[in-house]
């Protein structure tokens, strides 16, 4: 099973539906470590389809990439708990500039519009692409604590709409104009819309 040609980890994701959203919209298909929102699903429910997952799922997909620029391990963060703003406390000691994490995660949310309009362009991806194996939505869970679940897909329709409005995003799975303009972003909106 796979999602845009990547092949899912081997663990069950039918009883969690930030980590189902996550590998649904990641930009490279079913990577766990472009959001590890499976913990948010266990902290907050697993029923839950609630709009405030996709935005946790947003807010991981800007972690991810932060690292990745910062060329920091993710584990501290994600094992450890380390408080983000020391992220942005470093590099601005490093750069000799202030920067807030809430900058930095700009920076981030600038690198995930930027490769969907990539992936837009390249491979045409858009609302089609962001989905699941259909075994996701059709086969419950066998045994084990959760038995019997499976990702419900008119809730998960719903979340990834979410998704797509809280991102900026239409309902193609496009960044907007005005998103890509707001990012500073202006070449790719040219290469997108002309």
């Amino acid at each position: 099973m796979h999602v845009k040609g990547l092949e899912i980890s081997a663990y069950d994701h039918r009883a969690a539906p930030a980590m189902a959203l996550s590998y649904a919209t990641c930009d490279i298909g079913a990577h766990h470590n472009r959001s590890w929102a499976i913990t948010y699903d266990v902290e907050v429910g697993r029923d839950n389809y609630g709009e405030e997952k996709a935005s946790k799922v947003i807010y991981l997909q800007h972690m991810r990439p932060l690292f990745d620029m910062l060329g920091v391990c993710r584990f501290p963060w994600v094992e450890l708990k380390v408080d983000p703003t020391l992220y942005a406390e470093a590099y601005s000691a490093i750069v000799g500039r202030e920067f807030s994490l809430e900058d930095l995660l700009i920076c981030s949310e600038r690198v995930w519009n930027l490769t969907r309009v990539i992936a837009i362009l390249r491979n045409k991806i858009d609302v089609k692409d962001d989905s699941l194996p259909a075994r996701d939505f059709e086969d419950p869970i066998p045994d084990g604590e959760t038995k019997g679940s499976r990702i419900d897909k008119e809730k998960f329709m719903n979340l990834l709409r979410s998704y797509y409005r809280l991102r900026g995003w239409d309902d193609r799975g496009w960044p907007t104009k005005e998103k890509l303009l707001e990012l500073g972003l202006e070449e790719a909106a040219e290469k997108l819309y002309g």
